[in-house]
């Protein structure tokens, strides 16, 4: 069986675009990801921030949130 010239051309020509856009991609991709905007962690709300919240939603009184405001503060005052 005989293979012809052109079919071998078309083959080479085919393989080597195909190498040519699985390299691109991969470079394509591994500069998106290192390009990628690195976004800080989300902080997590201060103690004194939830018992505002709390204060201010009406789930305390007035009283109940001097004295765990207190205690907060001193407890910074161990660390």
């Amino acid at each position: 069986m005989m293979h012809s010239t052109a079919a071998a051309v078309f083959w080479s020509i085919t393989v080597l675009v195909l190498w040519v856009v699985a390299v691109g991609g991969a470079a394509w991709a591994a500069v998106r990801m290192t390009r990628q905007p690195r976004r800080p962690p989300p902080s997590l709300p201060s103690p004194l921030d939830i018992l505002e919240r709390r204060f201010a939603a009406g789930e305390m009184t007035h009283d109940q949130f001097d004295e765990a405001r207190a205690r907060l503060r001193e407890h910074e005052l161990d660390v």
